[in-house]
């Protein structure tokens, strides 16, 4: 079919992938390309190739259709309920029930879900596809999703496998084109249509269409004015100008009423199914589909609405406002394209609407209903309210890039000052959550320098998210105390800038934390601060983890995360999920922790908010490498870095630093750990030094140079560690784990001393809270060779178990010959001698008569090998020295045999 020609590569790495899920490998491409480049082309071929097992889905309700529309057609491709998706406007509860419906779909075999146009969606059917999507576990399922490289793809696109689809190669170009003429064709004409056409499928399949017959021939000159790839909704003007008046009526009806129904069309038009459809139908224009009259393009809408004018738009919106069978919003939506000048009262209606729809969670349809609203009203300052409450909606539900597009038309236009100061706070903080921190933190600066002494509070309040980005902690702790000291006590404002400096504070100096979270929440109230701030949540979870009140944080959190939900403020569940997962990995629940981190991350990347992203891959990253789960670790990694590069985020990129360190000395790679960690100590000798307990990296560092044997550039990263953790308030995990480092670097000179270090650190460590960095100083502690080394062992390999950190229950395998080994070589040549007639099988009075000693001496010298093995009996004794590689024992034990 005409649909593959030259994208034979494509379709065979399409085919491929159908394989694989068929296999249980399923997976989410996204097809990304220009208008008529052939999406929708190839998944119709897939679909053939897929037969019964295919599920195509065209996105057409745009803006002014009904929400969740899309998600409704999704599911009822899937053969589920529809119902239960619109029943709410919730893309988080509608993205759950298309998951269950995936999965209940391919409980009869492999599917091939095919979503075409995803830039047609609605909005909140597109957040609940592409959460759907990042939530399921991909079985037998393939997932093919195309659209135009638009901002809201791209970003909907972001982590999945993205092929982008250019125009043909010129002899498949030249192939289609000839194939579309309806008579023969000049060269020189082919050639002129190619060039102008840019290898672009549908250009080459209706340009012939536009041009008479003799011009083909090249029997008469081309127009002028022939359609280029940019104004490609121009080729079918030639098509639509040859419609009869009845059959172009019913396709503009059509093209205004977005979804086609035509059960709808069919009552405004009682002749429609007579000769205007068929019309349509045989010039190839729109066919009857499922209740539905479909245009064959995306762009012939757009050539049929451009080609209105303005009265005749009006009237057509108008007509379908009083079909009773529409859904009210969309009958609303109607009218208010059909409406001339300012009209308050109906003005009244859609902001009345907005607020019912965000009730029902629909932010982003609230949003679109007040953008209809900031049309119709007169009055210029409720047009600047009506904005800036867009933005805000728009931006809690993840559209940063939207927002500020909204709050810039605000801010150049003259408003009171007031509102200008909320416009200007509002655009920082998307800005910021949009990847520009640095743009947010000059605009704040310069508010600052203007606003009056009553807004300073916000002003300042706002500068903790770009800064936090940029990783300026001291600014941050300067510009949260003036936000508390410009704020009225107990109001929003205060109490969230007192929830910013805990965290910072305690970022910066560990010590202060259990102070500083005392009383903090006494005037809290969760529905305010979400709204107040979306990254409350980060606070909230940071400032109470480094105090170590990781359940105070869990149920805080946990019910910040329920008001957010309620809310329909994605951006703050985002972060909250975010908090929650990084608590729970401070506290070695490592389950829970992948669980949110995987909805942070999932709700990040869907909602436009991927600035914070590599903050939640990072830490996902670290629990996938301490399972031993490599490629999803680098996978999280170099997605993060890639974002946080691209963005300059040097906060993220700070905590990305930390955990791939980690990751890397799981993995036995101490110099990639120096060289990731190494960055980390210079971030902080730049900017501060901040609190170890903060990113977790310290130790790492210590025992990462150690192993290479660069004890020298260990020394001030030890000091700096064993500084924090002997002042007052320091963290139950920095103590210990200062203690850890200190025996990693102090292994080889003093091995007795690290073996108390290490003993010290176990009796500090929490035996839940710290499971994890508990662990590894038991397994230090085995490794030492010690007298209680293999109890230690016995507890790190449970622990490691229960955690399912198979790189470092690995490391305990090493020891069993390893760590013997060491001990034996503390063992005396006469205790050595006495070990291998124990390992004979001799009695201590064979013994002694054979080496010429005392029975006593015998059993002193037993003593001492028992103590340095740390056995507990002469039959372990006896296993550790063959285990430790010892010839002569182990050629008298063969020798036995």
């Amino acid at each position: 079919m005409a649909g593959i020609t030259g994208r034979a590569e494509l379709a065979e790495a399409l085919t491929v992938a159908w394989n694989s899920a068929c296999a249980g490998a399923g997976r989410v491409i996204v097809l990304l390309g220009e208008p008529g480049i052939g999406k929708s082309s190839m998944l119709s071929w897939l679909a053939e190739q897929t037969g019964d097992r295919a599920r195509l889905v065209a996105c057409r309700a745009g803006d002014i259709g009904e929400p969740m529309s899309t998600a409704a057609d999704v599911a009822v491709a899937l053969r589920g309920d529809a119902r239960p998706v619109t029943a709410q406007i919730d893309p988080l509860r509608a993205a759950d029930l298309l998951a269950a419906a995936v999965a209940a779909a391919t409980a009869a075999g492999p599917v091939a879900l095919l979503i075409d146009d995803i830039h047609d969606a609605d909005p909140a059917s597109r957040t609940a596809l592409n959460l759907m999507l990042r939530r399921t576990s991909w079985g037998p399922v393939l997932v093919i999703v195309t659209g135009r490289p638009v901002p809201s793809v791209v970003t909907f696109a972001e982590g999945f496998q993205v092929r982008r689809l250019a125009g043909l190669d010129a002899a498949s170009a030249l192939t289609v084109l000839r194939d579309a003429c309806p008579a023969p064709i000049d060269d020189a004409v082919a050639q002129r249509l190619l060039a102008v056409s840019a290898g672009n499928p549908l250009a080459l399949t209706h340009l012939p269409a536009a041009l008479t017959d003799d011009q083909l021939s090249g029997d008469r000159l081309l127009p002028s004015d022939i359609p280029l790839a940019g104004e490609l909704h121009r080729v079918f003007t030639g098509q639509l100008a040859r419609l009869t008046p009845t059959a172009r009526d019913l396709l503009d009806l059509t093209a205004v009423s977005v979804e086609g129904n035509w059960a709808v069309l069919a009552a405004l038009r009682p002749d429609a199914p007579g000769a205007a459809l068929t019309e349509l139908e045989e010039s190839g224009l729109a066919a009857l589909v499922n209740g539905r009259l479909e245009l064959a393009h995306p762009l012939l809408r757009s050539a049929a609405v451009s080609g209105l004018p303005a009265h005749r738009k009006r009237l057509l919106n108008r007509e379908l406002a009083a079909v009773s069978a529409l859904p009210a919003e969309v009958r609303l939506a109607h009218r208010a394209a059909g409406a001339v000048g300012p009209d308050e009262s109906l003005t009244d209606e859609l902001v009345a609407t907005a607020q019912r729809m965000r009730a029902r969670g629909g932010s982003e349809a609230a949003a679109r209903m007040l953008d209809r609203a900031v049309e119709l009203t007169g009055r210029d300052l409720r047009r600047a309210q009506l904005r800036v409450e867009v933005a805000q909606l728009l931006g809690a539900s993840g559209e940063a890039g939207v927002a500020r597009h909204r709050l810039g038309e605000v801010l150049a236009e003259p408003v009171a000052a007031g509102l200008h100061v909320l416009a200007v706070v509002s655009l920082a903080t998307w800005e910021a959550l949009d990847g520009e921190p640095l743009a947010a933190w000059q605009r704040l600066l310069e508010c600052a320098a203007l606003a009056d002494p009553a807004d300073m509070g916000v002003v300042h309040a706002g500068m903790a998210i770009p800064l936090g980005m940029l990783g300026l902690v001291d600014q941050i702790i300067e510009h949260a105390t003036a936000a508390v000291a410009h704020s009225v006590p107990r109001s929003p404002n205060w109490v969230v800038s007192r929830v910013i400096l805990a965290h910072a504070i305690s970022a910066r100096t560990e010590g202060q934390a259990g102070d500083l979270v005392t009383g903090l929440f006494d005037e809290w109230d969760p529905t305010v601060a979400i709204h107040h701030d979306p990254t409350v949540g980060l606070h909230i979870g940071r400032a109470l983890s480094i105090a170590e009140q990781y359940d105070t944080a869990v149920t805080m959190l946990t019910a910040l995360s329920g008001h957010a939900r309620g809310e329909g403020a994605r951006a703050s569940l985002a972060m909250t999920y975010g908090a929650l997962g990084e608590t729970h990995l401070r506290a070695s629940r490592f389950d829970q922790a992948t669980r949110c981190l995987d909805e942070a991350i999932a709700l990040s990347l869907a909602t436009g908010q991927r600035a914070f992203a590599p903050f939640w891959l990072g830490l996902r990253a670290r629990i996938h490498a301490i399972r031993g789960e490599d490629a999803a670790a680098a996978a999280d990694f170099d997605l993060g870095f890639d974002i946080s590069t691209e963005q300059s985020t040097f906060g993220a990129r700070y905590f990305l630093l930390a955990n791939a360190g980690n990751a890397a000395l799981a993995t036995g790679r101490a110099e990639e750990a120096v060289g990731f960690l190494q960055e980390c100590w210079a971030f902080e000798e730049a900017g501060g030094r901040l609190a170890p307990q903060l990113a977790r990296w310290h130790p790492d560092l210590v025992e990462a140079y150690v192993s290479l044997g660069r004890h020298q550039q260990a020394r001030p990263v030890l000091d700096h560690l064993l500084e924090v953790a002997a002042a007052p308030g320091a963290s139950r995990w920095t103590r210990a784990s200062a203690r850890r480092a200190a025996a990693v670097f102090h292994a080889e000179t003093d091995r007795l001393g690290a073996q108390r270090l290490l003993r010290e650190a176990i009796a500090i460590y929490d035996p839940e809270l710290d499971l994890f960095d508990r662990a590894r100083a038991q397994l230090l502690l085995a490794a030492s060779g010690g007298p209680t080394g293999e109890s230690a062992a016995a507890r790190a390999q449970y622990a490691f178990d229960r955690m399912r950190a198979a790189p470092w229950a690995a490391k305990l395998g090493e020891l069993d010959t390893a760590t013997t080994g060491s001990a034996l070589a503390d063992l005396s040549g006469a205790e050595l001698r006495v070990l291998r007639e124990v390992a004979r099988g001799l009695t201590n009075q064979q013994i002694a008569t054979r080496l010429l000693l005392s029975p006593k001496t015998v059993a002193n010298h037993l003593f001492r090998v028992y103590r340095k093995l740390g056995a507990s009996s002469r039959t372990e004794a006896a296993r550790l020295l063959l285990l430790g590689g010892d010839e002569q024992a182990s050629h008298d034990h063969s020798g036995r045999r």
